[in-house]
């Protein structure tokens, strides 16, 4: 038994149970602080070891561009392929960032593809992608290509145009140089084609001739298999003949010292020649019309005209063709 400090007696047996009590209590608090600790150590050390961190994912979007894969030898696409597919993708933000230097692409298989439209899936094994990254979605799930029997044609090369010749000139011929050339392409395209056109070729304001080499006005899916896929053209440009009558060209007496009458005292011709100096002619009193009357004594006499006309242009019409001459004794 033992005294307390405000005088109670209390047994040693009760001293004791206290006692252990106590250390019961720390000795739990203690354990609970440790697992505590080594919860935590251990969330830690599994954050630091895992391969990514919770904390350090990122998804973005990125577009693969689309490759048309081995197509059997008969067949061929016709219209246009999608350019690109869009790829959900997850994982560590160093990976991410350098995707686009990667330059992945998506080759379609088209191994098994028949004539018709074609519902090709998209397979997320066929996107190749660095190790750590995951692909959460693919935006189109397939792609539809329709597909066309594969032809070979010849055709001839036709010239094409944009523009006018100088004033006064025209295309006088256009020539291609191989005159046809062999294409291959979709039968649905090639097949009701009868000619194959150039890209146009400038000839705005142009007076002379020349050659060029021309690229062919082709659809994408055309394409030249000729041993020449070089195409030349030769543009030959002159100047613009016309035909044009002139009436009542006043005839003129030529070379005589007496008095004269021409009847009938006009006449009317036609000319050919360039447009720029047939339009000319009259205005610029081109024409000249006489009878000559040299050496010709007073009397009469049935005489033809001289008809003067420009280089380049050629007489071809003439009405009428004698004139009646009638020289007096009397002097001018």
């Amino acid at each position: 038994m033992c005294k307390t400090a405000n005088g109670e007696t209390v047994s040693l047996f009760e001293n004791s149970v206290a006692s252990g009590m106590n250390t019961h209590s720390r000795l739990s608090m203690l354990h609970l602080r440790n697992l505590k600790r080594s919860i935590l150590c251990f969330l830690l050390g599994a954050c630091f070891f895992l391969p990514v961190s919770c904390s350090s994912l990122q998804e973005t979007v990125i577009l693969i561009p689309v490759d048309s894969g081995q197509i059997p030898a008969e067949l061929t696409i016709t219209g246009p392929l999608l350019k690109g597919i869009e790829v959900h993708v997850r994982g560590p933000k160093s990976k991410i960032r350098i995707l686009s230097d990667l330059k992945i692409r998506y080759m379609l298989d088209l191994s098994r593809v028949h004539v018709g439209i074609n519902s090709i899936p998209i397979k997320k094994d066929r996107v190749i992608l660095p190790k750590g990254i995951s692909i959460v979605r693919i935006n189109p799930t397939f792609l539809t290509v329709r597909v066309e029997n594969k032809i070979k044609k010849e055709l001839p090369v036709k010239i094409s145009f944009s523009g006018k010749p100088a004033k006064g000139f025209t295309v006088a011929g256009a020539v291609a140089k191989p005159l046809s050339v062999v294409l291959q392409g979709p039968e649905n395209i090639l097949g009701p084609m009868d000619k194959v056109l150039t890209k146009p070729i400038e000839i705005k304001g142009l007076s002379e001739s020349f050659k060029r080499e021309v690229a062919l006005d082709l659809v994408e899916d055309l394409e030249i298999i000729s041993s020449s896929k070089i195409i030349f053209a030769e543009i030959s440009i002159q100047e613009k003949i016309v035909k044009k009558k002139f009436l009542d060209i006043q005839v003129e007496g030529k070379n005589s010292p007496y008095i004269y009458s021409i009847t009938p005292p006009a006449i009317n011709i036609e000319v050919k020649g360039p447009v720029n100096i047939i339009e000319k002619l009259h205005t610029e009193k081109w024409i000249k019309v006489y009878v000559d009357l040299k050496g010709l004594k007073p009397g009469a006499y049935v005489k033809r005209a001289t008809i003067t006309l420009p280089v380049k242009t050629t007489l071809i019409g003439v009405e009428p063709e004698k004139f009646r001459v009638k020289i007096s004794e009397d002097k001018i």
